[in-house]
C-alpha cells in the first residue's frame, strides 16, 4: 500500500508540474536542497506548493508563505499536541510514545512537526563507543579552543598594538589570518567527528519515525530492552537535538516527551 501511495503521489506531482498547478501538502513533507540532498525545511499539512519540475524521483517545488521578522510579537502557529487516543480494551499500548517541542527565543513554543526520532539499540556497545568519540573530540579541541579565544582577544586589540598605523594593520591582518586558520581546523575536526557519530548511530539504528503535525510520535512495537533515543528538530533558530536513554518494558507503554528542559548531551559535539 505504501508503494502504491508513493506512486500515486508521484503521478500527481508529475501532472501538476506539467500544468504548473498548486497543491497542498497532505502531511509533513521534507524539503531538500537538491535531489537526495540535505534537509532544509519541513512543509506542514496544508502548505501550498507548486510543482515545477519532476526528475530522478524528486519534485522541485515553489512555495509561497510568510515568516515572522525578529522582534515581532509571538503568535502561536501550531495547535497543542493532542493526546493519543486510549487503546481499545485488550489492545497493546504503543511501545514508546511522546511529543517533541522547543521554546524559541521569542518565548513561542514550536511543536516538532516532522521531527526525526530514532531509536538506537545495543547500548552496551553504543555507550563505550560514544564516550570514546566524545573524549577524542575533547582532546583534539581543548588547546584549539583556547587558541581561538586568545586570537579573538588579540584581534580586538590589534589596531592599538602599535602607534604605527601600518604596523598595527599588519598585526590585525596577521591575527585574522591565524584566527581563520584555527577556525578552519575546528570546523574540520567537528565535521570529522560528526561523520564518525553518524556512522556509529547508523550502525546501532533500531527504528525511526517522524513526528506528526502536532509534534507527536509513536513506535507501535519494539522488543523490550534499553535504547537511546536520538531526536532532531529544525526550527528557524537552528537545530535542536536530544540524546537520551529510554527503557521499554515487556508490556511497552513507555513515554518520552522531548522538551527544552529534557535535552541530553548534543550528539554532534556542540557544532556552532
Amino acid at each position: 500500500m505504501k508503494h502504491l501511495a508513493a506512486l500515486a503521489l508521484m503521478l500527481i506531482l508529475i501532472h501538476a508540474a506539467a500544468r504548473g498547478e498548486e497543491a497542498d501538502a497532505a502531511g509533513p513533507e521534507e524539503v531538500l536542497d537538491a535531489p537526495g540532498g540535505r534537509s532544509i525545511a519541513i512543509l506542514l499539512p496544508g502548505a501550498p506548493r507548486t510543482a515545477v519540475e519532476v526528475r530522478e524521483g524528486y519534485a522541485r517545488i515553489r512555495l509561497e508563505g510568510w515568516i515572522r521578522l525578529p522582534g515581532t510579537p509571538s503568535v502561536p502557529t501550531a495547535p497543542a499536541p493532542v493526546p493519543a487516543p486510549a487503546p481499545a480494551p485488550g489492545a497493546p499500548a504503543c511501545a514508546l510514545c511522546g511529543s517533541v517541542s522547543a521554546t524559541l527565543a521569542s518565548g513561542e513554543i514550536r511543536y516538532g512537526a516532522g521531527a526525526r526520532v530514532v531509536l538506537l539499540g545495543s547500548v552496551e556497545v553504543l555507550e563505550p563507543a560514544w564516550r570514546q568519540l566524545k573524549e577524542g573530540f575533547e582532546r583534539e579541541t581543548a588547546d584549539l579552543e583556547a587558541r581561538i579565544l586568545s586570537l579573538q582577544d588579540q584581534e580586538k586589540k590589534a589596531l592599538a598594538s602599535s602607534d604605527n598605523l601600518t604596523q598595527a594593520t599588519r598585526n590585525l591582518d596577521r591575527t585574522r589570518s591565524s584566527l581563520r586558520k584555527a577556525q578552519g581546523e575546528r570546523r574540520e575536526i567537528r565535521e570529522r567527528y560528526a561523520k564518525h557519530a553518524d556512522d556509529l548511530f547508523l550502525a546501532h539504528h533500531a527504528a525511526e519515525v517522524a513526528a506528526d503535525a502536532a509534534g507527536s510520535y509513536s513506535f507501535s512495537s519494539l522488543p523490550p530492552g534499553k535504547y537511546y533515543l536520538l531526536a532532531t528538530l529544525t526550527t528557524g533558530e537552528g537545530v535542536r537535538r536530544w540524546y537520551l536513554p529510554v527503557e521499554i518494558g515487556p508490556q511497552g507503554g513507555a513515554r518520552m516527551d522531548l522538551r527544552p528542559d529534557a535535552k541530553g548531551p548534543d550528539p554532534y559535539f556542540g557544532a556552532k
